[in-house]
Order: structure tokens, then C-alpha cells, then sequence
């Protein structure tokens, strides 16, 4: 797939003091004039052609006006794990709304929304899941993303907005652990997968699913590669930090985060 020049546009990136957003900050800056940085945390560490805004995502407004000028808008913002539901609803649901219609009121013509791949959690180990199958969430985490993605197809559909949601596999420098050579997702192929979502032409509503090219890998990437992600590495050339040599062969995909436990710790008792 060719290579679009974007060089003379304004990028807008939600949630840009988190981990992704550090990580993937100066591929994104290359690419365009300039990046709006935005985060409810301060970020103090900007370059040349960045500027950032403290906004939070319950500030429909101040995204809005934030997004003025902007080209493509990255939503990384959320709640990024487990948590209380009402917490989860607050920022991965009402949060995406906002950023949705801020970005049409705002003339946004691109999204690209960090859902995760744990939207697919349940299903087991040997089971290859691709971006047409139906959603199995392994926890309230992925409920919302669920959600956001329904939000990002409606502003597609209704709304006009292409829209690419990314979902997102095991994020980290290396895999941990056993669980993570079928899962990991590489700086290098965050930054890949990301380019790829802010870019490829698309027509309404695409997912993309977001993993490195790994050797015992639960996904099917020919979809992602046709929106132009190209993804590099591969856990098993790395190996995990635990040592873990050998794939996981049963259970959810989800491991251990697909336990009652995992969720009933996490919300408020009532």
C-alpha cells in the first residue's frame, strides 16, 4: 500500500502521557506538522512541532475545541484495565463519546480508536480470531470497549467518519511471560499499527488488529496487513521475561484475566 504524505497535517492524540502514547509520540511527530498532545496529566517534555493541553474526557468542549484544525485523531485516552464499572463507563464509554462527536462537530474526517484485544478474550487457545468474528469479552474492561467500538461503527455509519478501531494486543517493551508469545505487541509494532490506523484509506469502519507477527500467535493479521500494518517482530525471537520458552496450549486466550476474581476484586461493593 502506498504511502500517504501527511506531512502539512495536525494530528490530535487523547490519552498522550499514557504508556502507547509515550512510546509511539515521536513516530507520529515525524509524520505531520504538528501534534496535539492531550492528556489529563501534565506532559512538559515537548518538542518541536507539539504542543499538548491538559483536557480531561469528560470535557466534551474542550475536545472540541481542541480538535479544531486537526486532520486525524488518535483516541488513546481511557481506563486502561480492569476496574469498577461505573469508573469503566465514565471514561471508555461516555469518554469515547465525547471524543466521537467532538471530532464530527470539530470536522475530523479520521479516528482511530485503542480498543484492545481483550474483546476477544474467551475465546480458547488454538482458536485463530480474526476482525469478523463476534466479540467474547473476558472482563467489564472489555465490556467497554465493546461499547466504544459500537460508538466508533455509529459515527462511521451515521456520521460519515472513517473510523478505524485498533484493537490492541499485550503492549510492552518484551513479552512477560508464556501467555505473551501468542499476544505481545512490540513498541516498533505499536508505532506500525498505529501510522497504519491514522492512514490507510478506508471507507467508514475498519478494525485492525494490532499484535506483532508471532510464531504461536492466536490472530490472523491478512486483514490488518491489507489496511497497510506490516508488523515486524515476533515474541518467540525475543522470549518472554520469565524465561517462558513454550506457547500456552489451553484455556481462554485471556489466561487468568478471564476469572470471576479478576473482575468481582475490582468492583464496589453495593
Amino acid at each position: 500500500m502506498a504511502d500517504i504524505d501527511t506531512i502539512n497535517e495536525r494530528w490530535a492524540v487523547t490519552g498522550a502521557a499514557g504508556r502507547i502514547g509515550r512510546s509511539i509520540r515521536r513516530a507520529l511527530r515525524e509524520r505531520v506538522a504538528e501534534l496535539v498532545l492531550l492528556d489529563s496529566a501534565p506532559i512538559d517534555d515537548l518538542g518541536a512541532g507539539e504542543r499538548s493541553e491538559r483536557i480531561d474526557l469528560a470535557d466534551a468542549a474542550a475536545l472540541r475545541d481542541a480538535f479544531a484544525g486537526a486532520d486525524r485523531v488518535l483516541h488513546l485516552g481511557a481506563v486502561s484495565d480492569e476496574a469498577d464499572f461505573h469508573d469503566l463507563v465514565e471514561a471508555n464509554v461516555i469518554g469515547t463519546f465525547h471524543v466521537f462527536e467532538a471530532a464530527r462537530q470539530a470536522g475530523v474526517a479520521r479516528v482511530a480508536f485503542a480498543s484492545t484485544g481483550r474483546v476477544t478474550g474467551f475465546y480458547e487457545v488454538g482458536t485463530v480470531v480474526d476482525s469478523t468474528m463476534p466479540v467474547r469479552p473476558d472482563g467489564l474492561y472489555a465490556v467497554s470497549k465493546v461499547a466504544g467500538e459500537a460508538v466508533a461503527r455509529l459515527y462511521a455509519e451515521k456520521f460519515g467518519l472513517d473510523v478505524v478501531a485498533v484493537r490492541i494486543g499485550a503492549f510492552d517493551e518484551k513479552p512477560r511471560d508464556a501467555r505473551q508469545l501468542s499476544i505481545w505487541l512490540s513498541p516498533g509494532d505499536a508505532e506500525r499499527a498505529m501510522i497504519a490506523a491514522l492512514t490507510a484509506p478506508v471507507d467508514g469502519f475498519e478494525i485492525l488488529l494490532a499484535y506483532s507477527d508471532n510464531t504461536h500467535g492466536w490472530v490472523d493479521l491478512d486483514r490488518s496487513r491489507a489496511l497497510g500494518y506490516e508488523p515486524r517482530d515476533d515474541a518467540s525471537r525475543v522470549g518472554a521475561e520469565n524465561g517462558a520458552v513454550d506457547p500456552v496450549t489451553s484455556g481462554p486466550h485471556a489466561g487468568s484475566l478471564a476469572t470471576p476474581e479478576f473482575t468481582l476484586s475490582r468492583q464496589r461493593p453495593f
